[in-house]
């Protein structure tokens, strides 16, 4: 059976489809450019496509970033950074989470760089790449080594960093590319300082043996956004890119102007598959929670938590349709909710609801979704699901 393809661009959504998503690359990147703005002319901008692009879409979220400006793209696993060369992009790729030694030949193979976490995964990655090159599989491997800053979630011990080093060096092909860490909390200045404090005197320590330092890299969005950390020589921007801060941040002053500039590019729309009066005292959805107080209308709407569109959601949570509130009525099933349109008369099926974005006047946010499920931003756009449709807008990219 032949793969059905939609078109990059279009301002219309997929004839068939009830649900889709909505990006548009012009925004994408704009933000890009926003970043570079921000970084110091000699850091380089990394930005992270992982998570399918954090729901955006791997591949044109990567077309995106380099069209506004991006050095180097990164990316959770090896299947995402395979994925961007099966797409054809040559740029850049870091894979920042480690690897199987058994994928190693396949990652040098597509000039991918990767990341080693600890003294046990050095070995057998190197050893795995020695041996891909002994039957000519590559001429270099990339490699960037984590540093457990304090975080404690991955990473080199720092008594460690020297042996890693010593070991990638004596190993013929391999190349160390990067040192790095992650910040725990980069809107924290004090716990930020002293991760960079740990992080410094792990990296001093290599350089006093007269080993030259390639590039290091710490900062996400808050540290950017925050100042909380510098740029050295890489920055590696996630949910910025995306339009998005976090909820209840606050850039630093000098930074404010540069931060607002940033806009989401993600709207997650949907046409309702039934609108149905319902008598009073009628029950809505599974368990029976919700119930009409008044006569109703109902309008089901065909995206559920196997969408990304949490259970959680209710009760609390609204769509937009005509540009204005409407509230979810009972719980999110696997492929659909319900919503009440009572107050909306004539309402139409061919009308659109927004979930995620502006309509009219009125804007539903990932932070807002965010703190009715008790979580991030981050995690509203990545769950997004792959089954919903996504349609790219603007004119940035050729």
């Amino acid at each position: 059976m032949a793969r059905v393809t939609e078109p990059r661009t279009d301002s219309m959504p997929p004839s068939w489809a009830p649900a889709w998503i909505e990006v548009d690359l012009d925004v994408l990147v704009a933000n890009a450019r926003v970043l570079r703005r921000v970084l110091p002319d000699a850091a380089r901008l990394g930005i992270l496509v992982k998570a399918n692009g954090y729901g955006h879409g791997l591949e044109m979220s990567a077309r995106a970033a380099l069209a506004g400006g991006a050095d180097e793209l990164v990316v959770a696993g090896l299947a995402e950074g395979l994925a961007l060369r099966d797409a054809g992009i040559d740029a850049p790729v870091l894979v920042v989470y480690p690897i199987l030694p058994t994928g190693i030949a396949v990652a040098a193979g597509a000039s991918l760089q990767l990341s080693v976490s600890s003294l046990e995964h050095v070995g057998p990655t190197l050893v795995a790449w020695t041996e891909a090159r002994s039957v000519g599989a590559t001429e270099e491997l990339r490699l960037h080594v984590e540093v457990d800053s304090g975080m404690g979630r991955g990473g080199v011990q720092p008594e460690h960093l020297g042996d890693v080093v010593s070991a990638i060096d004596a190993t013929p092909g391999a190349v160390l590319a990067g040192i790095w860490s992650h910040l725990a909390d980069g809107r924290d200045s004090r716990a930020s300082g002293t991760q960079l404090s740990q992080f410094d005197a792990t990296v001093d320590a290599v350089a006093a043996t007269g080993r030259t330092i390639p590039a290091r890299h710490i900062i996400a969005t808050e540290a950017l956004f925050a100042a909380t950390a510098p740029a050295y020589d890489l920055a590696r921007i996630g949910l910025g890119f995306y339009g998005e801060l976090g909820v209840g941040f606050a850039p630093a002053p000098t930074l404010a102007a540069l931060a607002a500039e940033l806009r989401p590019a993600l709207t997650l729309k949907a046409r309702a598959v039934r609108i149905e009066a319902v008598r009073k005292g009628s029950a809505v959805g599974y368990g029976g929670e919700w119930m009409a107080t008044r006569r109703s209308r109902i309008a089901t709407l065909p995206i559920g938590y196997a969408d990304g569109w949490a259970r959680t959601s209710w009760p609390g949570g609204s769509v937009l349709v005509r540009g204005r509130r409407v509230p979810i009525a009972g719980r999110v099933s696997m492929d659909s909710l319900c919503v009440d349109v009572t107050d909306l008369d004539g309402l139409q099926p061919d009308e659109e609801f927004v979930f995620l974005g502006a309509q009219g006047e009125e804007r539903i946010t990932a932070n807002e979704v965010s703190i009715l499920r008790g979580t991030i931003p981050n995690e509203v756009l990545s769950s997004l699901g792959a089954r919903l449709p996504r349609r790219y807008i603007g004119a940035a990219l050729p």
